[in-house]
């Protein structure tokens, strides 16, 4: 019985030294870093990624804190806008832990982590959207704007507090949706409908007075040009049948029968052709010249 009861024991001392031994030492992984605590004050530095020592529980205590950047999604949440309109959000935040020390200090763990941040987003998204009307973030347009703009805002409001309070850097803060409520889409598509037909009735009257204007001025300007150009062309006719007119009289005083005898001769080159049948008097002033053999004196200089 004896030898019994002390193999007992060395067997519980044998045990117990093991879970001593390995609850002296811990690993910290490559996407990790460790944060040691004696009797529930911090130790440091931060442990790096490897094999460390410690003391054993519940002396010492480590908290391994995942530094790899974190993905939280699903955020759906309703909220008011500006114009007391009912709108459902969802967003996603992108946050990793920038100071393991102020991380455990402030919330411990990574699930604690996410509550924090969970709740800075919604109390930041919602200030954003109780400033902007839903109309903002409720259209039919394919670029959305708004979308950027408030994802900034929130950004701004939410990574300054996770920092200062938690060690966590907020290197994103997103917008997915904004949706309606489905009690209330019925009616509000149809508002946006009837909203969009009364602004295309106003862009096509916009433009077709536009066009109006643009086609009366064009006219306006084609009359003015077409103006401009006939009364051009009266001038440049005028002072061509003035020119003219001043050498026909010239050649008139230097030979008057030569120059009606020349201008005999252009009649008869613009009424007779070889298919013209003419019957006139034998009087006719035409016949002075075919009729005859009078040929006026060409006078000197003209023999030839």
């Amino acid at each position: 019985m004896r030898r019994t009861g002390k193999s007992i024991m060395w067997t519980v001392a044998v045990v117990v030294a093991g879970a001593v031994a390995w609850d002296s030492f811990y690993i910290v992984h490559e996407s990790e870093q460790g944060v040691l605590t004696h009797f529930g004050r911090i130790s440091p530095p931060v442990r790096q990624p490897g094999f460390h020592p410690k003391w054993p529980r519940p002396v010492s205590k480590v908290y391994k804190v995942d530094r790899r950047i974190q993905t939280m999604t699903d955020l759906p949440h309703e909220l008011i806008t500006e114009d007391q309109k009912s709108v459902l959000v969802d967003g996603y935040l992108l946050w990793r832990t920038v100071d393991p020390i102020l991380f455990v200090e402030a919330i411990r763990t990574g699930t604690n982590a996410v509550e924090k941040l969970r709740d800075l987003y919604l109390s930041s998204l919602g200030i954003v959207v109780s400033n902007k009307a839903r109309d903002a973030f409720i259209s039919l347009g394919l670029e959305h704007e708004e979308f950027d703009q408030a994802a900034d805002e929130i950004l701004a409001r939410i990574e300054p507090v996770a920092r200062a309070n938690y060690g966590i850097e907020v290197m994103r803060a997103g917008v997915v949706e904004y949706t309606l409520p489905q009690e209330n889409r019925p009616s509000v598509i149809q508002r946006m409908v009837s909203e969009r037909a009364r602004i295309a009735a106003r862009y096509r009257a916009e433009g077709e007075e536009a066009a109006m204007r643009i086609e009366a001025l064009a006219v306006s300007e084609h009359e003015k040009l077409v103006a401009e150009a006939h009364a051009e062309a009266t001038v440049i006719l005028g002072q061509a049948e003035a020119e003219a007119m001043a050498l026909l009289g010239e050649a008139y005083r230097e030979d008057p029968e030569f120059y009606q005898f020349i201008r005999a001769l252009d009649s008869y080159d613009l009424i007779i052709d070889e298919n013209t049948t003419l019957m006139l008097p034998a009087d006719n002033e035409l016949f002075r010249y075919l009729d005859s053999g009078e040929i006026p004196d060409t006078g000197p200089g003209r023999d030839e």
